[in-house]
């Protein structure tokens, strides 16, 4: 079964706070339980919310763009949000990505894993 873009950009996304989560609690306790506390959850974002914005950037900004036949030889220091609605080649895409972001942020923020 073949993934459309909506999808992978949703899947990209998820992954990525996925990721993140895992890497900022085996930091902060050094292990990834099953289901990690609600209060680690929230005291992990807090924690590194100012590093979140730039780290999703820096890890999707090249799959996005490679999804999209969109070649990047090397990933700028900065994403600024228009580099990323460009790589994401539609409104659709990029609404789908913002708001995909949103629900899981939101949700690490109430201290539950996306």
């Amino acid at each position: 079964m073949t993934m459309n873009k909506e999808e992978v950009i949703k899947d990209l996304v998820n992954v990525f706070f996925t990721d993140f989560v895992r890497e900022i609690t085996m930091d902060e306790i050094g292990e990834m339980p099953d289901r990690p506390e609600p209060k680690t959850l929230k005291k992990a974002m807090l924690e590194h919310y100012e590093h979140i914005s730039d780290a999703f950037h820096r890890t999707t900004y090249p799959k996005i763009a490679a999804m999209n036949g969109i070649k990047i030889t090397d990933v700028p220091k900065e994403i600024t949000p228009e580099m990323m609605k460009k790589v994401c080649a539609s409104d659709t895409l990029f609404n789908i990505m913002v708001e995909t972001y949103r629900q899981n942020f939101m949700a690490l923020l109430q201290g539950m894993l996306p």
